[in-house]
């Protein structure tokens, strides 16, 4: 059977190291989450499109999407983003869970101004931001 995962997580290049933060925070830690991360995860030789549209739909519970300037600018992001929401309208299941972990200089993508954010970049918030991302992955 096809290896499944808690999360895709959906990620540009140069948001790596936080991504590697959060593999850190999630896997090996009490919360024990299975991340699905790309550059990690799928094996070369494979279609990028269709793999990640396997892994979004069929393996992967949830998908967190980490929103950089650098991410709005990714082709890849905006297809893997878009496929998750076209399979959940409204957020109904609420496999979308977008992540801010530093400032921004353009403005939040519309398409995700729905759903409630994870944000790092809040002092006041920073105490519970993995613990509350561990829950959101956490729900069945």
């Amino acid at each position: 059977a096809p290896e499944t995962f808690d999360a895709f997580i959906c990620y540009c290049q140069s948001d790596f190291a936080f991504v590697h933060e959060m593999i850190r925070e999630l896997e090996q830690t009490v919360y024990k989450l299975k991340l699905c991360v790309f550059d990690r995860d799928v094996l070369p030789g494979s279609c990028v499109w269709t793999i990640t549209s396997e892994l979004i739909e069929r393996r992967c519970k949830r998908m967190v999407v980490v929103i950089s300037d650098e991410y709005l600018d990714s082709d890849a992001c905006d297809f893997q983003t878009k496929f998750a929401l076209s399979l959940c309208p409204g957020a109904r299941s609420k496999r979308l869970i977008p992540v801010v972990y530093k400032s921004m200089t353009k403005p939040f993508p519309s398409i995700l101004r729905f759903l409630t954010i994870c944000d790092y970049t809040r002092p006041c918030t920073q105490a519970w931001f993995w613990v509350r991302l561990a829950k959101a992955l956490s729900l069945p």
